[in-house]
């Protein structure tokens, strides 16, 4: 399931085979979270989300036996309650194949993406596209239509007015190319102002996928895309590359080979597979499987696994109005954020980013209402907000 950790009140979620355990900063197993629930016999490992209470939603293929409720059988999308258990008040989903990669969005849905034969992908038995939508409770959203029928997506990043980037590799009905990031509108069709067609190739890396794996804001205008590729546009990158909002390759940075192959059983493999900046604000991290790094300018050959780059702009800077000064209080804060100068209407939609550059948060407040934080941990975040007049501001925030 790919090693993913989600911190969440002093502790941390992990993938674990097909399931998720809970374990203490130290390593030490939470008792309090149940590995084997009764119920729900994990087969197929896929992704999970973490709500701010705790509780989890786990995709890939799980065995229901739920005969009370008529949860029976394999299903690809199911709540845990925060100490393992199935949750019996929600109405866990079933697709064809399997529910791999999913992410939320801003306004409380979530993308996701379907491992399945060609032309067969269902949810609930509903036809729909390998790419969908589906809302917090998970019900298929039918106004969100990609027409990818084959291929996957590994990665993506949402925008405040419901546009949202995807990579991996995908074919989309009408379209002969295989396409690898993309920029949905938020009625799923391609976004025409940007350019859909990067290709991304491997190379001589066998058995990698060029794809996108990550997805991450460099700063307004910016995108920094990592994965398993060699080349992009016939241009030398080694995993790692830049591209606009328009979807142009830049070459201001990551402009040499970048993370350098290596041998794995015979095979000549390599991948970056993320980046997150750095909660110090002084540069990135970039992880995956390489070895050596070529930045252009110094190759460091003993580069292995995790590096950390510097030069780079970091993070999400802020991106006000100057008519709009909105602050967020206390910052640093605890548990509770108010926010200050927002214009008193309708609701705004508000997203967390952390500083691994995942949303951790997506909701909508009233202008006079605070936001509760209870469930992250302490450390850098960036707050999206995204109101009536379609402005999109973006706050830096401490939790102490």
């Amino acid at each position: 399931m790919g090693g993913k950790l989600t911190s969440w009140n002093g502790r941390v979620y992990q993938q674990n085979g097909p399931g998720i355990r809970r374990s203490w900063p130290d390593g030490a197993l939470d008792t309090d979270y149940v590995i084997n629930p009764p119920y729900v016999s994990p087969l197929q490992g896929g992704d999970y989300h973490v709500y701010s209470d705790g509780r989890i939603l786990l995709s890939g293929v799980h065995v229901l036996s739920d005969s009370i409720r008529g949860y029976e059988g394999l299903h690809c999308l199911c709540w845990l309650s925060n100490t393992g258990y199935l949750d019996t008040t929600a109405h866990h989903r079933t697709c064809s194949g399997s529910l791999d990669v999913f992410s939320p969005l801003l306004n409380g849905q979530f993308i996701g993406s379907l491992g399945t034969s060609p032309n067969t992908a269902s949810w609930d038995g509903q036809p729909t596209s390998n790419i969908l939508r589906f809302d917090a409770d998970g019900a298929l959203d039918t106004t969100f239509v990609t027409n990818v029928w084959w291929g996957e997506a590994f990665a993506y990043w949402p925008l405040p007015d419901g546009r949202v980037y995807a990579g991996g590799h995908f074919r989309i009905t009408g379209i002969l190319d295989t396409l690898q990031l993309v920029r949905f509108l938020p009625d799923g069709s391609l976004d025409p102002m940007f350019n859909n067609y990067l290709n991304f190739a491997p190379g001589e890396l066998d058995g990698s996928s060029p794809g996108p794996t990550c997805i991450h804001p460099l700063d307004a205008g910016r995108l920094i895309v990592t994965g398993g590729f060699q080349w992009v546009n016939g241009q030398q990158r080694g995993g790692i590359c830049v591209v606009d909002t328009n979807g142009n390759l830049l070459n201001d940075y990551f402009n040499a080979s970048g993370g350098g192959s290596y041998l794995y059983q015979g095979l000549s493999t390599g991948t970056v597979r993320g980046i997150i900046p750095a909660a110090t604000n002084d540069g990135w991290y970039i992880w995956g499987s390489y070895h050596g790094y070529d930045d252009g300018t110094n190759n460091d050959t003993l580069q292995r696994m995790v590096s950390r780059l510097y030069g780079l702009n970091v993070g999400l800077g802020e991106d006000q109005d100057p008519q709009m000064q909105v602050t967020a209080h206390p910052n640093p804060g605890g548990n509770h954020i108010r926010f200050n100068g927002l214009a008193h209407g309708g609701p705004v939609q508000v997203g967390v980013i952390d500083a691994r550059g995942v949303l951790v948060m997506g909701t909508e407040v009233q202008p006079n209402e605070g936001l509760d934080v209870s469930g992250l941990l302490p450390g850098l975040y960036v707050i999206v907000l995204n109101v009536r007049d379609s402005s999109v501001l973006r706050i830096k925030w401490v939790k102490e």
